[in-house]
């Protein structure tokens, strides 16, 4: 089931980044002149470079889960091997 979802996650991610790349970019010009077409190349350039950095940005954020959970992990390993262990009593 996990990997059904994949697509779908990557999907929303991609066009939520392409949303926010389109806020920050200049808009699409229409036309078919040398200047028209090199405005719109470069805004496809600032889109990509939008989207990488947001790409960027989720895999820190992934990284810095991941840490987390690392730490978060150890320390109840850590408290685990602390717990007092029974002996039981010798007759």
């Amino acid at each position: 089931m996990m990997h059904s979802l994949k697509p779908s996650i990557a999907i929303a991610l991609l066009l939520a980044a392409t949303g926010l790349a389109q806020a920050a970019c200049p808009p699409l010009a229409q036309g078919d002149t040398a200047e028209v077409l090199a405005s719109n190349q470069q805004r496809l350039i600032c889109l990509n470079r939008e989207i990488q950095d947001a790409a960027d940005d989720r895999q820190l954020d992934l990284q810095f889960k991941m840490l987390n959970n690392s730490v978060k992990a150890q320390d109840i390993q850590r408290r685990f091997d602390n717990l007092p262990v029974y002996v039981p009593p010798k007759f």
